[in-house]
């Protein structure tokens, strides 16, 4: 099944026009208490990440972006002429035996002042692949693009050429073109240096991650932290749970640091920080199961 973008069971909600041509999620439904319940498209075609596990954190931080912009727009409340960011994300998944999503349903949760969304998707099953809740913030008066601009031009881009990247096998991806990070260095804490550019971050280089192109995005992040883990302990590992924080953009083809802050071996988790031009950009936090 294709969510096709203009189909009319798609569109009754008043959804706003979007540049994309496909939608993940179609069939939404809006209750009176403002919950939405949609289904998800199967097509691996054109979503070839719903080839990867269901809870492979490129398919649930992919999942989290699609089914919160398309459950907005079929809210009303979803602007696609303003840029957006997403500053928080935190998520819980199902057994490493879950299904691929089928359905979901999307809510806005109030904790005291601050609002966040949240969706659960299930598989076939009704079994829950995974929880996500997060929040952000849109840029309603800021010129997006000329602030952009200006940050990248201070920012020259460095030669890259003879950055080297972790064995692929170390970083259990199946290709070159997606490895994000070179070898853990150990010294007074564990350091990994990260290289994503639109050659081995962004479809068609990388065979799952799409993206704007302006920056790295939530997506790339939920994979550095699975990628550091992976050498970290040294073995195949499931994405269980996490949360992660953005303070500020980490620019594609400039090379960053991911800082490990602490780790319980354990329990296979972990907490980092990513800096780029000594800035905090991110903090990850994650835990895994044995695959």
């Amino acid at each position: 099944m294709a969510c096709v973008a203009n189909d009319p069971a798609f569109c009754q909600f008043g959804a706003m026009p979007k540049p994309f041509p496909h939608a993940y999620t179609c069939n939404h439904v809006v209750s009176d208490d403002g919950h939405v319940t949609f289904e998800c498209s199967q097509d691996t075609e054109i979503w070839p990440w719903l080839a990867l596990s269901p809870i492979h954190p490129i398919l649930v931080q992919t999942i989290n972006f699609w089914g919160s912009v398309e459950a907005g727009e079929a809210l009303g409340t979803f602007d696609p002429e303003k840029w957006s960011a997403l500053t928080f994300a935190e998520w819980s998944c199902g057994p490493a035996s879950v299904g691929r999503p089928v359905r979901g349903i999307y809510e806005t949760l109030q904790r005291g002042e601050e609002t966040r969304f949240q969706l659960r998707f299930y598989d076939a099953d009704d079994q829950q692949t995974v929880r996500i809740s997060g929040k952000g913030v849109v840029f309603r008066t800021r010129n997006f693009e000329g602030w952009r601009r200006d940050t990248k031009d201070e920012f020259k881009k460095p030669d890259t050429s003879g950055f080297e990247y972790a064995a692929a096998e170390t970083l259990s991806v199946a290709t070159d073109r997606e490895r994000f990070l070179a070898p853990l260095v150990s010294g007074s804490t564990v350091t990994a240096q990260g290289l994503i550019t639109k050659e081995n971050g962004l479809r068609p280089a990388h065979p799952y991650i799409g993206g704007s192109g302006d920056h790295v995005n939530s997506t790339h992040m939920g994979e550095v932290g699975r990628q550091f883990a992976e050498m970290l302990f040294g073995r195949r590992l499931h994405n269980r749970s996490g949360e992660m924080s953005f303070m500020h953009y980490v620019e594609l083809g400039r090379p960053f640091e991911v800082k490990l802050v602490s780790q319980d071996a354990d329990e296979l988790s972990h907490s980092l920080l990513v800096t780029q031009r000594d800035r905090d950009c991110a903090r990850i936090e994650m835990a895994f199961a044995p695959a």
